[in-house]
């Protein structure tokens, strides 16, 4: 189980990513991948803290169980978001869509009891607790257009 979560939330994001994204636009992922690890690190201390949620296979170790998560899917799912906001404009619909795709996501995992909710916490919170991240990265972006990257 701990090797199937390391290569689903890590490996092959990030292979992905690499092989695929890397080759389009070189700048993104070292530009947006560590700022949304930063941010995705900030909002799950807040939910360990406040019991909203627990990961698995490390439910003890909050910090560590979703550390695959923080630096594999959550910063390449967002180089994406600003790829596809680059390429294609219409920044609103793709974060909303991305926003759609990583609470579907996360839905899976709490269906296969990876992810457990606590004190309240349920879909419709997930959907927001996605959705500013990724307007913060998208402001992020426009700042960092600002000053000529």
């Amino acid at each position: 189980m701990i090797f199937l979560h390391l290569v689903l939330v890590f490996l092959l994001p990030w292979i992905v990513c690499i092989c695929h994204l890397y080759k389009k636009d070189k700048q993104v992922i070292p530009l947006i991948g560590p700022a949304f690890s930063i941010l995705a690190f900030t909002i799950n201390e807040f939910g360990f803290y406040f019991g909203f949620w627990e990961v698995f296979p490390f439910p003890e170790q909050k910090t560590l169980s979703a550390l695959l998560f923080n630096f594999g899917v959550y910063p390449v799912l967002a180089s994406y978001l600003i790829y596809f906001i680059k390429k294609y404009k219409h920044p609103f619909l793709f974060v909303f869509l991305m926003t759609v795709v990583t609470t579907i996501l996360e839905s899976i995992y709490v269906y296969y009891g990876m992810v457990n909710y606590g004190n309240g916490w349920n879909f419709f919170y997930t959907f927001f607790s996605y959705l500013v991240p990724y307007v913060l990265i998208y402001l992020y972006h426009i700042y960092l257009k600002r000053i000529v990257l």
